[in-house]
């Protein structure tokens, strides 16, 4: 069974477990998950009211979102 998780952040959490630096993807992106690889600079020019799809590195616009 395929699921549609929808990432609304854009950018990356930064966590420091035993005060190391360390990246956690929120853009659902990163092909190194659960770590930030950079692909959330992909999504930086997504308007907020629209939703996308990325499938083989391609963005799709999907539905506008009303709110």
């Amino acid at each position: 069974m395929a699921r549609v998780v929808v990432k609304t952040e854009k950018n990356p959490l930064e966590v420091k477990p035993e005060g190391k630096s360390a990246w956690i993807c929120r853009c659902g992106l990163s092909q190194n998950q659960p770590y930030c690889d950079g692909s959330h600079q992909r999504v930086a020019d997504e308007p907020e009211d629209e939703l996308f799809a990325y499938e083989d590195g391609k963005r799709e616009r999907v539905a506008v979102v009303k709110k």
